[in-house]
């Protein structure tokens, strides 16, 4: 029984890794079409700033901008 629970969570451990290297390229065409929108990527946006979308899931979630006035 305790190598079948070792087992398991080998095979959890390796589903979230394999999830975080296949999401990397989706996460780097966000990166670029939030600079192309002449953004940049944060993980808390400015008070003067607008949340335009996102960038990752991971460290910098939000694309950010200044508010147009």
């Amino acid at each position: 029984m305790p190598g079948a629970m070792k087992t398991f969570f080998l095979m959890f451990a390796a589903m979230i890794l394999l999830a975080q290297i296949f999401s990397a390229p989706r996460s780097l065409q966000r990166q670029i079409r939030c600079q192309k929108m002449d953004g940049r990527c944060e993980v808390e946006c400015l008070s003067f700033e607008d949340k335009i979308g996102g960038c990752r899931a991971e460290l910098t979630p939000f694309c950010c901008r200044k508010k147009s006035q």
